[in-house]
């Protein structure tokens, strides 16, 4: 097997391949990242990443007794006071502190006759305590104000030691940010790990580690899973959601099975109003044949074929499920909180859930292509369905429909079918335009005799309106805008 391996080496130019023991994260590894706290160790994940000093042999070894691998984390750039091994510091290695941890300070990693022997004793001791991998962190130093004149060249050669070290204790290493020398230590570093990627726009700098079958491992802290997951998951990325504290709390995107949650107007993603129809993909939401909204006692049920979706513990109304999607109505109770958790509960399992911020209105105009974009649902006055071959006269009135008004009043409950009098109506402001100009609106709440969320706006077309077969329809309730590319025909 050596001797093929040189051999590649001769001939192809490819690195040797590390001994077989090294255990290297498959492409998709679910994982957990906890460095605070008590850690949970009942999670169903390929991974644990914890702290190498807080960490004991028998958590190890309680992991691996559950087929899970577990990695250390350490710190190799920085200087930490509280670590026990502190003493072997000396000053002339320490710089300046770290702009968020001021009890951190870096390291002066050109002094690798003093550093070296401190990272190896450490990786010792990760695999003294039966870990199968390092996260050495704080790998950038270059890139910061570290207080010493540190350059490229230092840093890829203070990277390469570290790899070199741990792999010659048989762990594997993952490269922690350090995102402008990729290119560089792709080769070196068996995966990749990233904070904030999505935040400061830099996920794409990680395709040399999915293309070579590397796994990255990525978290957010600010952003909610909703802004992020549907992209990580097409990046190839085991993504979480995590707090700056990296305690047990943690929203995996592969996890979940509401990644695609949407306005069913808009198809936006970015918050959740009261009382707006969401759309949720994803797999096993319900039956392969799909199941249409039940109507019990003159109120939409909560339970269709096995599937709930809950809001922060409440079953809301369901209009319809299959296998890849669940059509449900926010409940209108959610207004005034910040955020909400939606979970999805198959057959009396459920799903580990995503927190969404909640906004005070988000209107989504109804399109007849279903895309989000094109012709309004719109029905002229004589209620025919408006179109390019069939626009409306200008002076008349034009009904159209969309859903995410937000807070009603009455207070509006989102299992009651509409009835014809005591209409809930939007409590904030509602205004149209078509173009530039503002057409009046003659009436606006939820729409008699069908199910709440359904919003019909009525507005009057102006007599000096614009004309044409796509004139650009909004929508603007509580000061928040309708999605764009909407249109009507008006003649």
């Amino acid at each position: 097997m050596l001797q093929k391996q040189v051999l590649l080496v001769l001939f192809l130019g490819v690195a040797p391949l590390f001994p077989q023991s090294i255990w290297r994260p498959p492409l998709e590894t679910s994982w957990q990242w906890q460095l605070t706290g008590s850690i949970d160790l009942s999670l169903n994940v390929d991974m644990y990443d914890l702290d190498l000093f807080q960490t004991d042999a028998s958590t190890v070894s309680t992991l691996h007794s559950r087929e899970k691998k577990a990695v250390c984390y350490v710190s190799v750039g920085t200087f930490e006071p509280y670590r026990p091994d502190a003493g072997r510091f000396p000053e002339s290695v320490k710089g300046s502190k770290l702009e968020d941890f001021p009890d951190e300070r870096w390291l002066d990693i050109r002094q690798l006759d003093i550093l070296r022997p401190i990272i190896e004793s450490r990786f010792d001791t990760c695999k003294q305590k039966g870990f199968d991998g390092v996260e050495p962190d704080n790998v950038d130093g270059y890139t910061n104000k570290t207080g010493f004149p540190l350059t490229a060249a230092h840093q890829l050669q203070f990277n390469r030691m570290v790899a070199d070290l741990a792999h010659a204790r048989g762990l594997s290493v993952g490269l922690k940010n350090d995102i402008s020398q990729i290119a560089d230590l792709v080769a070196n570093f068996d995966w990749a790990l990233n904070e904030q990627c999505f935040q400061y726009n830099e996920c794409s700098e990680y395709r040399p580690f999915t293309a070579a079958g590397k796994a990255v491992f990525h978290v957010e802290y600010e952003r909610t899973p909703a802004q992020f997951c549907q992209q990580a998951n097409s990046l190839n990325f085991n993504s979480l959601k995590k707090t700056y504290d990296l305690d047990a709390f943690r929203v995996a995107c592969r996890e979940t099975p509401d990644l695609r949650a949407s306005n069913g107007g808009s198809y936006a993603t970015a918050g959740i109003s009261p009382g707006q129809i969401m759309k949720i993909g994803g797999t096993d939401l319900g039956p392969a044949a799909g199941a249409t909204y039940q109507i019990v006692n003159g109120s939409l049920t909560t339970e269709l074929s096995g599937t709930r979706v809950l809001f922060n513990g409440s079953p809301a109304a369901l209009l319809y499920v299959s296998s890849s999607q669940a059509n449900v109505i926010v409940p209108y109770s959610i207004a005034g909180k910040a955020t909400v958790t939606v979970e999805v509960e198959r057959n009396g399992t459920k799903r580990p859930g995503l927190t969404y911020p909640v906004v005070a209105a988000q209107p989504g105009v109804f399109t007849t292509n279903a895309s989000g974009a094109g012709q309004a649902a719109a029905v002229n006055q004589d209620g025919t369905l408006n179109g390019p071959t069939n626009p409306i006269a200008r002076g008349s009135l034009l009904f159209f429909y969309a859903t995410g008004e937000g807070a009603t009043t009455p207070e509006g409950s989102e299992t009651r079918i509409t009835g014809v009098a005591g209409i809930p109506r939007p409590r904030g402001t509602v205004s149209v335009k078509l173009g530039t100009m503002e057409a009046p609106v003659e009436w606006s709440g939820s729409t008699p005799q069908s199910v709440a969320g359904l919003y019909q706006v009525n507005i009057w077309v102006p007599a000096n309106a614009p004309t044409g077969d796509q004139v650009p329809l909004s929508l603007t309730v509580a000061g928040m805008p309708s999605q764009t590319g909407v249109t009507v025909a008006i003649r």
